[in-house]
């Protein structure tokens, strides 16, 4: 679990990734990215520590995309007219 969030700390910057990792109840995560305590089950610890970062991962998919769809509007009007 260690090296995912320090995978994702180079990812997605240590602040946003010790957040999310943090946010996963049975886990105590140090600074620099390790867990050092996981209490419970450590399968579903790290289930929900993945699934933080997979929720994470769609929502900057999602604003990457609208982003690009705002420089390129004949993309968005194409992408509208074909639905």
């Amino acid at each position: 679990m260690s090296d995912l969030v320090k995978k994702q700390m180079v990812m997605l910057g240590p602040g946003v990734a010790l957040s999310k990792a943090r946010s996963v109840g049975a886990l105590t995560v140090a600074n620099d990215g390790q867990v050092s305590a996981v209490s419970g089950d450590p399968h579903q610890a790290l289930e929900q520590l993945s699934g933080e970062f997979m929720k994470l991962s769609g929502q900057i998919a999602n604003a990457t995309l609208a982003s690009l769809l705002e420089q390129y509007p004949a993309i968005k009007n194409r992408s509208l007219n074909n639905s």
